[in-house]
Formats: structure tokens, sequence, C-alpha cells
């Protein structure tokens, strides 16, 4: 049986909604940017946000791993350790992208960065999508820069070698880390799944902590308290998105998720912050759309 039958073979054996994996993915992902982009406009420190963001999600993985408590493989344990410091990277890459607009185009282009795990899934998996769904994630692919040029255009969008750095890391750690992900649900030790993000969240926190007298960490109950509200989709993102690779090839998913929470992340802005997207930004959101009835047919 071929990688992609399998998949299906998966989804017609579950009565449970498995969609709302796939779905619920992009969501707290654009949760994570919006609460990130929030509290950069309340003045807060970003990094010091990040860091109990990670502290928080430790916590809830702890919890969830001492109710029933498994065993660590040693790769579980190192790759967790690895992910961690991926994790943290990844973040302290993303935070200029929040003071500097052409910085912040050059990061929605980031998003590309799912063709790291995708072009894994393709060599290293061998998986393969059904026709349909291989339509679904080239269209996700392809309303990934119309979503970020949308606010491109008024920017100033100068080459620097700053922003070309900042670009070149996002692609390879945002990539390290959703190839992390994959590699875990690849594994097929589920039982072992608190565990390894109680591992990676712990590592991601102690580089965080290392880092505090770095980025001027600042102590206070409202740091505290986004820092716990922003771990809400770092805990439920990763737990979602194996989930859903369970079911669905990471060819799909990757795109999908990243192109989706961009344009919820671009629809969000124009009606709660009324910054309305132009051409290119309403063509994305509706390339996403048809992408995603074409990924769930």
């Amino acid at each position: 049986m071929t990688w992609g039958l399998a998949h299906h073979q998966r989804k017609k054996d579950h009565s449970e909604p498995i969609m709302i994996y796939l779905l619920l993915t992009p969501l707290l992902y654009a949760y994570s940017s919006l609460g990130a982009r929030h509290v950069q406009r309340l003045g807060l420190n970003v990094y010091a946000i990040g860091a109990f963001n990670y502290v928080f999600s430790a916590l809830a993985y702890a919890i969830l791993y001492l109710r029933a408590p498994e065993p660590l493989a040693p790769q579980v344990l190192y790759g967790g350790i690895v992910l961690g410091v991926l994790f943290a990277i990844t973040y302290l890459f993303f935070v200029p992208t929040l003071y500097d607009r052409g910085v912040s185009v050059m990061a929605a282009l980031c998003q590309l960065s799912a063709l790291v795990p995708m072009m894994a899934s393709l060599l290293i998996w061998h998986e393969q999508p059904t026709p349909v769904r291989w339509a679904g994630a080239v269209l996700c692919l392809i309303a990934m820069p119309m979503l970020a040029l949308d606010k491109g255009v008024t920017d100033d969008s100068r080459l620097t070698w700053r922003r070309v750095f900042i670009f070149a890391g996002m692609v390879v750690f945002n990539g390290g880390v959703l190839l992390g992900l994959k590699w875990f649900q690849e594994l097929d030790v589920p039982r072992q799944f608190d565990g390894f993000m109680l591992t990676t969240f712990c590592s991601a926190t102690v580089v965080m902590a290392i880092l505090w007298p770095v980025y001027r960490g600042v102590l206070d109950r409202r740091v505290v308290f986004w820092g716990w509200a922003i771990s809400i989709a770092y805990i439920g993102a990763a737990m979602m998105i194996v989930k859903a690779l369970h079911f669905y090839e990471g060819v799909v998913v990757f795109p999908f998720a990243e192109a989706t929470a961009v344009a919820l992340t671009v629809a969000f802005a124009a009606l709660v912050w009324r910054e309305t997207p132009g051409r290119p930004g309403m063509a994305g959101i509706g390339i996403v759309t048809v992408a995603a009835v074409l990924i769930n047919l």
C-alpha cells in the first residue's frame, strides 16, 4: 500500500473529526502571530514574553506527561532537545520582523520554509498525495507570496544584508522546527509525544534563560500574563500538527498550515485593525479557501 493510500485508509478507519486537526493548526499559528504583534504594540519586551511562552508550554506538557508517564527512547530525548533549540532560535529571528515593516514582508515570505519539510516528505518518506491534494498544496504555495507582498508594496523593501540574514534564518530554522515535528510523527511512538514536547519546551526555556541578560528581559505581571496567553498556541499547534500528519501527507499539511495562517492574519487585520488588504491579499485568501476544499476532498 502506498503512503497516500495508507493515509486515505486511516481517514476511513477513524470516526473522529480528523479535519479539525488540519483546521486548528493554522488558527493557532495565526493566534500566535497576532498575539506577538499585539504585545509589541503594547510596548512589552517580546523576547521575555517568548521565554514565558516556553515556560508555560513546558509546564502544560509536564502535567500531561505526569498523567501517563512513558519512558523516552534516546532518539526521542535527543530529538526533543534539538527541536527546543530550533524553537528558540526561530523565535529570536522572528522578533525583529515585528519592528521592521520591510523585514516583516520577508518574514511573511519565510512561510515558504514549509518547503523544507515538504521536500523531506517527498524525498525521505516518499509520500504520494493524490492529484487533487497536490493541486491544493501548489495553490497554497502560490498564495503565500501573494499574501506577503500585499502589504509590501507600500513598505521600504530595500534589500539589505540584515534582511537577507533574517530571511535565511527564518527559512532554515523554522523549516527545521516543522521537519522535527514531521520526524517525530514518522517514528510512530504517539505515547511518547508528551515527553517529547516537554523536553522540547524545557530545552527552549533553557536557551531563552541563558540569553535573558542579552535581550534585557524584564519580569512583570503583563509579561507573565501574555507569555501564558500566547503559550496556548504553542501547546496546541504542536499537538494539532502531529495529529494532522497522521491523516494527511506532510506535502499537504505544511503549506496549508502556513498559507492559511497568513490568510487568517490578513483577514483579522482587515476586520479588527481596519488594515484592508489589496488585490493580492484578497486573491491570496480566495486561493487558500479553494486549496482547503481540494485538500479535504
